[in-house]
């Protein structure tokens, strides 16, 4: 059964806390002791901000109705988390602080309240961001905080802007037998990816759910064919699952989106990883003929760039096959078939490249009946 969740922008986890989600100058932060920077006084706007290196901590106050503005500049791929907690001096162990995150444009990313705690991963592309710390609005909003971005370099991560910004133009390009990790920030949000194919191909698409989401969402997955923008499918999927693309003529493209009211797996974590098969409708046709030697002989045509075929068998028509030959050629014989009136007969291509090996779906059945 499908878990109603309640509306909202976004979620994210913060250790058991939710988060809920939808150039000029600035001052340098000052060393308070080694290895951590002291806020700058006073940077309670934009033009103020202080200027926070990735991966350093700095030490910054916050007292009631105090805003703190911090910029921090992204310059390469990678996946970033911000970590907010208490000062070793601050005795009031129940501080509460509004944290929110901006684009250059000023546009919100997220914002959430929070006490100390690491933030979810995200994949921000490089950019300048500013971050925005101020009272919760409670008594207890003041004191002493650490703060630190932390970011690390990845090649695998989608690269994730204001959800306004997307489109099938600028989706991130991605390869064959290659996992990537993504996320929705937002209920708005949609990441789109764009698979790199030459000529026909059929796409086994692998979408695993990350091990750090206890209480999945419902994510909306849509194939479109590039060069004609023509839609492949559609699915809701929950679960690990693996999709099947049959046809596509030219690169595919993958939009990934969430519903942003019911059952919304924005802030979960997902990977995605797209394998190549022959197109199904490759081998359209089997021929065959049975005769009183209990043998059946199969033909079919061939599949350009096909390196060889397997040829598979069953003892009814839905049944399971199972493989009982390999051959490079167009024709197979399956002689001396145990003693059994009717067997059903399937093909595959397969393609190898290195120690890689690409195989289509399976073909129409072939009905061989044999006679005694």
């Amino acid at each position: 059964m499908l878990r109603e969740k309640a509306a909202k922008l976004v979620k994210f986890v913060f250790a058991g806390l939710t988060m809920a989600l939808c150039v000029t100058a600035f001052n340098p932060a000052a060393d308070v002791k080694a290895g951590m920077l002291q806020e700058s006084e006073p940077n309670n706007n934009p033009a103020t901000a202080d200027n926070l290196p990735l991966n350093t901590w700095l030490k910054g106050t916050a007292d009631y109705k105090d805003e703190d503005w911090y910029q921090f500049t992204i310059s390469q791929k990678g996946v970033t988390s911000f970590e907010l907690k208490l000062d070793d001096s601050n005795a009031q162990t129940d501080s509460m602080w509004h944290f929110e995150l901006y684009d250059a444009k000023r546009r919100t990313l997220g914002e959430w309240n929070i006490n100390s705690a690491v933030s979810g991963k995200f994949s921000w592309m490089p950019g300048k961001y500013y971050i925005k710390i101020k009272s919760s609005g409670s008594y207890r909003s003041n004191g002493e905080y650490n703060l630190a971005i932390h970011n690390k370099a990845s090649n695998v991560w989608e690269q994730e802007r204001y959800y306004g910004d997307k489109s099938l133009s600028n989706a991130n390009i991605i390869s064959l037998n290659k996992q990537y990790t993504g996320k929705l920030y937002c209920g708005s949000d949609v990441d789109y990816y764009r698979l790199k194919l030459k000529g026909l191909n059929g796409v086994a698409f692998k979408f695993t759910i990350d091990n750090s989401v206890s209480d999945p969402g419902t994510w909306r997955i849509e194939f479109i064919e590039y060069n004609s923008r023509k839609s492949l499918g559609s699915y809701g999927i929950s679960t690990n699952e693996t999709l099947q693309i049959p046809r596509c003529s030219g690169d595919l493209l993958v939009k990934i989106s969430t519903n942003r009211y019911y059952e919304s797996a924005s802030g979960d974590i997902y990977h995605i990883k797209a394998a190549n098969r022959f197109p199904t409708t490759e081998i359209t046709s089997i021929s065959g003929v049975s005769d009183r030697t209990r043998s059946v002989s199969l033909s079919w045509k061939k599949v350009k760039n096909a390196t060889g075929y397997y040829i598979y068998r069953s003892t009814s028509r839905d049944g399971e096959y199972k493989k009982i030959a390999t051959t490079s050629k167009t024709s197979y014989t399956d002689k001396k078939i145990p003693e059994m009136n009717t067997y059903y007969y399937k093909i595959a291509a397969y393609r190898k490249t290195g120690s890689q090996i690409s195989k289509s779906y399976l073909s129409d059945y072939y009905k061989g009946i044999i006679v005694y």
